[in-house]
């Protein structure tokens, strides 16, 4: 979630010669010249570039490269660069919650059309985000490939609330700001989350989550139960990292002093069967 492993921009220059082959004769080899110095510059400058450096690819090419991107679809001559993406990827990095089905363009292909094709600004995300997120500014939202200063900040906070008389929990989802520290970063996750309705979603997949966790808790003791919440906590921070949701949901349950055994029997005692049980 958030962040990927960025593709290697050899392999993004490598693409060029193959798009020119599929471009029946539309991009020439001087065109390719123009592409790979564009290519190096949106490297160079962390995933972005200017109308103008995006208007240095001749106009015609540009509307070439946009209708080439048809061919990265399955079972088309560039299909690989598609296979190749999500192979790297198995969750959405906007949500994290489903697997990816879609290639969004991190710079949209309406406004960049020279990036169509660029791996690098070809980003494996779930068709939920891709559909919300649609053609918005791509300064807006973080780029998965590029913003790696996010790495192992712990900016995404989930608080844990309780009643003192039920004992029933609730929690709050929020953004750290003062964490990240980079105004413009901390802009860009924001804007994400509104446009993602990230906490909305969030909501329904953490208690989906901790209904399977906390089903047969009225047997437990309290040592079990803290047993329990180290090893997924462990679990899901070696495998998802520091600002998935998963780990900071658990790592919010330990932390808290409002969650107790008694809430999670409480929580237990109101978990609904699947389908009201009627598949059971």
């Amino acid at each position: 979630m958030w962040l990927l492993e960025k593709p290697l921009i050899d392999e993004a220059l490598q693409d060029i010669e193959r798009v020119i082959a599929e471009s029946n004769g539309r991009i020439t080899d001087a065109d390719g010249i123009s592409l790979k110095k564009l290519y190096r510059l949106y490297d160079r400058q962390h995933g972005t570039i200017s109308e103008l450096q995006n208007a240095d690819v001749n106009g015609a090419v540009r509307e070439t490269l946009h209708d080439l991107f048809a061919k990265t679809r399955d079972g088309r001559r560039l299909s690989y660069i598609r296979m190749q993406l999500f192979r790297a990827v198995d969750i959405c990095p906007m949500c994290g919650i489903q697997p990816p089905s879609q290639l969004d363009h991190q710079m949209p292909r309406s406004k960049y059309a020279s990036l169509s094709v660029c791996r690098l600004n070809l980003v494996p995300i779930c068709g939920v985000c891709n559909n919300k997120k649609n053609a918005s500014d791509a300064s807006s939202f973080v780029h998965p490939y590029y913003d790696h200063e996010l790495r192992d900040l712990p900016f995404f906070v989930i608080e844990i609330h309780s009643s003192p008389v039920t004992h029933r929990m609730s929690w709050k989802f929020s953004i750290n700001e003062l964490v990240v520290g980079n105004p413009v970063l901390a802009s860009k996750i924001s804007t994400q989350v509104g446009v993602v309705k990230l906490f909305r979603r969030l909501y329904k997949e953490t208690n989906n989550m901790l209904s399977h966790l906390l089903y047969g808790a009225e047997d437990w003791s309290e040592e079990s139960l803290n047993f329990i919440l180290q090893h997924e906590y462990n679990s899901y921070h070696r495998r998802l990292g520091t600002n998935d949701w998963h780990t900071v949901f658990m790592k919010a349950l330990i932390d808290s002093p409002r969650f107790t055994l008694q809430e999670a029997r409480v929580y237990a005692q109101r978990i609904v069967p699947a389908n009201r049980g009627v598949n059971g």
